[in-house]
């Protein structure tokens, strides 16, 4: 079978050549040994193919991808990409590295950086200080793992971080958490935490600060992503009514979910993009408490859909529900996106380091952040 690039990321892949979101792919390209500037390195796989079993003891039933920095360490204040692009059941993960500063601080700091990957139930610990049955990089994933950025020393410098590229199976229907931090540490480099997901078809939960987030759902989404097949199709077709209550998966466990969250003080720029459909319930919030502004969340999936409800009571939390399948069938369950932005305001960034200037030249440039919508083919 082969690979398909989706739409969503021909823009972002595209710009790849120059590394995600427009970023300097080699460190040739960063510029005189002596000068400050950003420094980006090369994608690099650090996991490829592994096993990645969807069935049987060992399936995988969770997965956690970045995390805000611990112990002045473990943060990888990057970009994240999750790619739901393998047929096969396995694994591919690559990093990128970067620092802003000179050759030497580039040196130095990738030298140090690395792939933090084991199951992990809490903070972690030194990689030294795990057990080897938990190393997700040996021989098979394993449920449960992270994957974090390492720094061997005793303070992961401010300025330096990971970007993250994981790429699952089409099939996984178990849980997925994402997270990042922006680095803004350097004000003349604000280094925005961006979040890509492509073909998502189960649970995510996603934290973020205030860059901004692109998220496509797969097309054959169904309310109830955990429910086995022969659960959906009970539920389909229940004599009751559709996705009755008491339908084999009606009881409201097995329910979808994602949640995306920038809270307060943050504002970020948050896109999901849903199948027309499913039967799913969406709730947008800006919590911005200086109003009015000019950061109104919207549902645009629902503007001219033929089974559409939305609430638009709240201007800045409007809610909206899709496909309600049955009279018998509880309003306000099905699949459910929650979508928050914790503030409206311009945001200083730079996502292109060929777009970085000293701070003699001029400040970053900047946009309005705060943005929200749930679209369908928008992405």
């Amino acid at each position: 079978m082969k690979h398909l690039i989706p739409a969503l990321l021909v823009t972002a892949l595209a710009a790849g050549a120059c590394g995600d979101n427009g970023t300097a792919s080699t460190d040739s390209d960063t510029g005189d040994t002596g000068e400050r500037r950003p420094q980006v390195g090369e994608w690099k796989k650090e996991v490829d193919a592994l096993p990645f079993p969807l069935s049987g003891d060992a399936r995988i039933t969770s997965i956690t991808i970045g995390r805000k920095e611990f112990d002045e360490n473990f943060a990888n204040r990057g970009t994240i990409e999750v790619l739901f692009d393998h047929p096969e059941e396995t694994i591919t993960v690559e990093t990128r590295k970067y620092v802003f500063g000179d050759s030497l601080d580039r040196d130095s700091t990738f030298d140090k950086l690395s792939l933090w990957a084991f199951v992990s139930s809490g903070n972690p610990t030194k990689p030294d200080s795990q057990d080897s049955a938990d190393d997700c990089t040996q021989d098979t994933w394993k449920d449960n793992c992270a994957i974090y950025a390492y720094y061997d020393g005793k303070s992961q410098p401010e300025r330096s971080g990971m970007d993250f590229r994981v790429h699952l199976p089409t099939g996984y229907r178990g849980k997925l958490f994402v997270s990042t931090e922006d680095n803004s540490t350097e004000q003349s480099y604000p280094r925005r935490g961006n979040i890509i997901i492509d073909n998502l078809c189960t649970h995510g939960d996603v934290a973020m600060e205030a860059g901004w987030a692109k998220i496509k759902m797969c097309r054959e989404l169904t309310p109830a992503p955990a429910c086995p097949p022969a659960g959906i199709e009970n539920c389909e077709n229940y004599p009751d009514g559709a996705w009755s209550k008491d339908c084999q998966c009606g009881d409201g466990s097995l329910f979808g979910q994602l949640i995306v969250r920038a809270p307060q003080p943050w504002a970020a720029n948050i896109t999901i993009d849903i199948p027309e459909t499913v039967w799913l319930n969406a709730t947008l919030k800006n919590t911005e408490v200086m109003k009015p502004h000019d950061c109104k969340p919207q549902i645009s999936a629902c503007e001219g859909a033929a089974d559409c409800e939305m609430n638009t009571e709240d201007e800045y939390a409007p809610t909206a529900e899709f496909n309600l399948p049955s009279d018998v069938a509880p309003k306000g369950a099905g699949f459910n996106v929650t979508v928050e932005s914790g503030g409206c305001t311009k945001i200083p960034f730079v996502d292109d380091p060929k777009n970085w200037k000293p701070e003699s030249e001029g400040e970053p440039a900047e946009e309005l952040r705060g943005l929200l919508d749930v679209c369908s083919g928008c992405l």
